[in-house]
């Protein structure tokens, strides 16, 4: 039976276990992790280093020893990459959004499989010692995605992420951050492709009003929602509520409310805006028997990724192949700014959280502005 240690009990997650023939074994154990077997003479000098690496979450080397990463359980091995990958999964990225998580999951699995780091071509990085990473090898990993400077730089985001928290004192499983002052790529300024005023006519024109991809291009257009909220958009978020308006007369209007889920473990942002008027008659134009807007042919909600492939399909079907629902996003964006919206308007509107967000739109609609008045000095001798 396990007992907690009570001779000394600053030993935190120290747990004694008696076997059949009396002879006592000592684990290490921390909540939601395997236990760790410390097989050096209880109160020892060398038991309490053993123990300490135990907390630390490294390898435990006896003397001038070199440790050999060993599979634990079928776990990742303590100090190998994929080690602290899990560590910092379930135990920083816990509470993350869905998605935030399912990325940080992705890019990480990725990097654990590749075998970039290995001279013999064999060895994968997830085995590879994390405290012995250099900023040369975190450069490696980047350079993994040729041609992709936004996906090669998330790589090093993510990475230099899980090594500041291993950093913190309170977790000690690093002593460097390897990933800091490693060069990012040079990035596309705009990045996704702003949808154009005659883009979006050619995609009206493709898919009339009473179709799902026009509803689909309404809620984009019309709420600035991004995909991960377009996708469980529905009636659920609609509601009516008396407003007044600028020259003091009240009406009864129908709105949206929705707190966008990239920032839904952070500060809970709410979106609350009215429908407006091109929203309302693609919905009315659609028998929806469903809570949520956007359904597949199945009758079932899309998913995150199935209704991006099928944007896809719909921006190919009006001969739209670089356009995205990212772009509406920023374009919805780009033409409020124009319009006069302010930077607190635009976080309100997108859900964004700083106004560093807001600010890119606005100040490329006061360039604009300035440009456009400034021209007439241009024929000023004229």
């Amino acid at each position: 039976m396990e007992e907690q240690l009570e001779e000394d009990k600053r030993a935190k997650g120290l747990i004694k276990d008696t076997d059949r023939h009396e002879n006592d074994r000592w684990y290490y154990r921390r909540k939601g992790m395997p236990k760790v077997r410390l097989r050096e003479p209880y109160g020892s000098d060398s038991f309490w280093e053993e123990y300490a690496a135990a907390v630390l979450g490294v390898p435990y080397v006896k003397g001038g020893e070199k440790p050999k990463p060993v599979q634990i359980g079928g776990k990742a091995a303590p100090g190998s990459f994929r080690y602290l990958v899990e560590q910092y999964m379930a135990r920083a990225v816990a509470n993350q959004a869905t998605h935030t998580r399912s990325r940080k999951r992705l890019v990480l699995d990725e990097i654990c499989q590749e075998t970039c780091l290995s001279k013999s071509g064999e060895t994968t990085t997830g085995k590879f010692a994390y405290r012995k990473m250099e900023p040369r090898h975190i450069a490696i990993i980047r350079d993994q995605k040729p041609g992709r400077p936004s996906a090669a730089n998330n790589r090093i985001k993510i990475v230099s992420a899980m090594f500041e928290w291993a950093l913190q004192p309170e977790v000690g499983l690093a002593i460097v951050n390897p990933a800091r002052g490693v060069k990012k790529l040079q990035e596309s300024v705009d990045g996704h492709h702003t949808i154009t005023d005659d883009e979006m006519m050619r995609y009206e024109a493709t898919h009339a009003v009473g179709t799902k991809a026009r509803l689909a291009y309404e809620i984009f257009r019309c709420t600035g929602l991004r995909i991960c909220d377009a996708s469980v958009f529905g009636r659920q978020h609609l509601y009516k509520a008396a407003v007044t308006l600028l020259n003091g007369e009240q009406i009864e209007q129908v709105r949206f409310r929705i707190t966008p889920k990239k920032t839904s473990t952070k500060t809970a942002v709410v979106v609350d805006m009215p429908v407006l008027e091109p929203l309302a008659l693609a919905i009315a134009a659609l028998p929806l028997t469903d809570m949520t807007f956007l359904v597949t042919e199945f009758g079932k909600p899309f998913s995150e990724k199935g209704l991006g492939n099928k944007m896809r399909d719909w921006f190919d079907e009006a001969q739209l192949f670089h356009c995205s629902s990212h772009g509406i996003r920023k374009a919805d964006a780009t033409i409020a700014a124009e319009n006069g919206a302010t930077g607190h308007e635009l976080m309100g509107m997108m859900g964004w959280t700083t106004l560093k967000q807001a600010e890119i739109y606005t100040r490329k609609a006061d360039r604009k502005k300035l440009a456009d008045s400034g021209s007439t000095h241009l024929l000023s001798r004229r």
